[in-house]
C-alpha cells in the first residue's frame, strides 16, 4: 500500500510536515516514507489529497458481547426511576406484539441505582413483562434486573432484587441462551467493527466475560482485539499475553482481567471514606477480591506470562491493587483509576503501572461525585497529574457503558464537561495532542518501522489549548478544543496496510 500526499503527525511534539509525503507500507509495516516515492507494480495507491496521517485508534477497553447486543436492546438510560423504566418495558412490549416479535428476551442498559429513590424488584418487573424473559442491565454493567422467567432460564435462585457483581459477571457470558441473543451479537459484532473503523479505531482491548478468544477468530475481524481472560477461565487461556490467535494476526491474547470492586453507580466502587447515596445507603462500597485472592490470580497469571488489567475505580481498592501488583511484579494496569490519592499516583508511577481511564465517565459521574462524596472530586480522574508524574495513560470508552468513541474520549480529558457548565476540574484538563497520545496504544506518530495502522484525517484538532491564569486552559478555548475533536472527520482508516473505510 503507498498512501500519498499526507502530512504525518507526531503528538509527542505536535508537529506535522509543512509539504505532504508519501508513506508506503509493506507486509503491515510502515516501511518507507519520503516525497514523491515511485508506485511498485504490485503496489496499490491511494491519493491522501494533503490530510493529516495519525497513528491509528485503540480503545483500551471494551465488551464486545455486550456492545454487540446494544443496536437490538431497550435503552433505559437516563430513566430516574423504577417507575418510567416499567413503563419504558411496557411500551416496548407492546410495539413487539404488534409487530408480532414476541418470541424474543427483552434486553435493557443504562439504568443508574444511584439515579433511584425506590429500589427495583423482581415482582414489580413480573407485573410488567410476564412470561417474556427480561434483563435490564445497568449502565455500569455491574448489576441487573432480572424477572423470574430470564432468572429461570439462566438458572438463577429466586430473589426480590436484583443480580450484582460476581454473581452477575458468571451470567452474563450466558445472555446468547436467551431467545434471539445470539442473533442480535452475531449481527451487532459486524455493525460494531464498521462503526469503529469509521471513527479511527483500529484495535480494541476486549475485556468481555467468557472466552472472546474463541469467538473473535470466528468473526472475521476488521481489526486488532486483545482479549482479555478472567481469573475462573485461566487455565483456558491459549497461551501469554500477545500469542497470536488468528491467520491474520489481528487477534492476539491480551490480559488478566480482574474486578477488585464495583461501580458508582452500584453503590460498590471501595473507597477509604464512607459515601452515600442520599437515599438510605451509607459505606464504603464492596471489595470483590480481596487481598490474598487477588495476589493468587496475579501470581497465575505471571506464572503463565501474562500481563494483569485489574479494575479499581475508588481509591481503596485502587490501593488494595497496586499493593498486590508491587508483592507479584507483574506487568499491569489499573482499568478506570477513577478515585485517586496522591500515593497512589506516586505508587503507579514507581511500578510502572498503566492507568486505562475512560474519560467519558466522568461526564456521568461529576455531578455523583459531588453529591455522594462531598470534597473528593479532587480524586477523580486525575489526567494531568497522572500525566504529569511519568505513569503512562491509556484511554477507552468501557463501551457500551460509554460509547466506542475515540474522539469522545480526548473531548472530555480536554475539556471535562457534556453541558454548559465549565470543565470540572480544569487543573486536570489534558491538551489535545496528549489525548491522542493516550489514545494510540504508546504510538506517537507514523514512522518508518512501525505498524501499517494509520488514520487520515480532514484536517488537524490538535493546536494547544492556551493557558490562562494559574496555567489552567482557557475555558473557551478548551471548549472549542473540545468540540472540534468531537467534529472530527475520519477520511479512511488503514489496518496493516488495508483501507477498512472506503478500501
Amino acid at each position: 500500500m503507498l498512501i500519498r500526499q499526507v502530512r504525518p503527525f507526531d503528538a509527542a511534539t505536535g508537529e506535522s510536515p509543512d509539504a505532504p509525503v508519501d508513506v508506503r507500507i509493506r507486509d503491515g509495516v510502515i516501511a518507507e516514507i519520503g516525497a514523491g516515492l515511485p508506485r511498485a507494480s504490485d503496489e496499490q495507491a491511494v491519493d491522501g489529497g494533503g490530510a493529516l496521517a495519525i497513528p491509528g485508534l485503540w480503545d483500551r477497553h471494551v465488551h464486545s458481547g455486550q456492545l454487540a447486543q446494544a443496536h437490538a436492546r431497550l435503552d433505559t438510560g437516563g430513566a430516574g426511576s423504577v417507575g418510567v423504566i416499567l413503563e419504558l418495558v411496557r411500551t416496548e412490549l407492546a410495539a413487539r406484539r404488534d409487530a408480532g416479535m414476541t418470541d424474543q428476551a427483552l434486553i435493557g442498559f443504562g439504568h443508574r441505582l444511584v439515579d433511584f429513590a425506590v429500589q427495583p424488584t423482581v415482582p414489580s418487573l413480573d407485573e410488567a413483562t410476564g412470561a417474556v424473559p427480561t434483563v435490564l442491565i445497568g449502565g455500569d454493567a455491574h448489576h441487573a434486573w432480572l424477572n423470574s422467567a430470564a432468572l429461570r432460564l439462566l438458572d438463577l435462585p429466586p430473589r426480590d432484587g436484583i443480580v450484582a457483581e460476581e454473581e452477575w459477571f458468571t451470567v452474563v457470558p450466558r445472555l446468547p441462551e436467551l431467545p434471539g441473543v445470539a442473533d442480535a451479537v452475531a449481527t451487532g459484532a459486524a455493525m460494531m467493527q464498521r462503526q469503529a473503523l469509521q471513527r479511527g479505531v483500529v484495535g480494541l482491548v476486549d475485556m468481555e466475560w467468557g472466552r472472546p478468544w474463541e469467538t473473535w477468530p470466528l468473526r472475521a475481524p476488521r481489526m486488532r482485539i486483545r482479549t482479555a481472560v478472567y481469573p475462573e477461565q485461566l487455565a483456558a487461556a491459549p497461551g501469554p499475553t500477545g500469542t497470536v490467535l488468528d491467520a491474520r494476526g489481528l487477534v492476539t491474547m491480551g490480559p488478566l482481567k480482574v474486578i477488585v470492586d464495583g461501580a458508582l453507580g452500584s453503590h460498590s466502587a471501595y473507597t477509604r471514606d464512607a459515601y452515600t447515596d442520599g437515599h438510605g445507603y451509607a459505606g464504603r462500597g464492596v471489595l470483590s477480591v480481596g487481598p490474598e485472592a487477588l495476589r493468587e490470580a496475579l501470581l497465575r497469571a505471571k506464572e503463565q506470562s501474562l500481563t494483569a488489567a485489574v479494575h479499581a475505580i475508588g481509591d481503596a481498592a485502587a490501593q488494595v491493587a497496586l499493593e498486590a501488583i508491587r508483592e507479584v511484579g507483574i506487568t499491569a494496569s489499573i482499568e478506570h483509576a477513577q478515585m485517586l490519592t496522591d500515593d497512589d499516583i506516586d505508587a503507579m508511577a514507581g511500578l510502572g503501572v498503566t492507568a486505562s481511564v475512560q474519560p467519558a465517565h466522568l461526564l456521568d459521574d461529576r455531578d455523583a461525585t459531588e453529591a455522594i462524596w462531598p470534597g473528593h472530586g479532587t480524586q477523580a480522574f486525575r489526567l494531568r497529574d497522572l500525566q504529569q508524574a511519568g505513569v503512562p495513560l491509556a484511554l477507552g470508552s468501557d463501551a457500551p457503558v460509554a460509547p466506542l468513541d475515540p474522539w469522545l474520549a480526548m473531548a472530555a480529558a480536554v475539556h471535562r464537561s457534556a453541558d454548559e457548565r465549565p470543565g470540572w476540574h480544569p487543573e486536570q484538563q489534558l491538551q489535545p495532542r496528549e489525548a491522542l497520545a493516550a489514545s494510540t496504544d504508546g504510538i506517537t506518530s507514523v514512522q518508518v518501522g512501525g505498524v501499517g495502522d494509520v488514520v487520515l484525517l480532514e484536517q488537524s484538532p490538535f493546536a494547544d489549548v492556551p493557558l490562562g491564569p494559574g496555567g489552567v486552559m482557557v475555558e473557551a478555548a478548551a471548549r472549542e478544543a473540545a468540540e472540534r475533536l468531537r467534529e472530527s472527520a475520519v477520511l479512511e482508516t488503514f489496518v496493516a496496510g488495508r483501507p477498512s473505510i472506503g478500501g
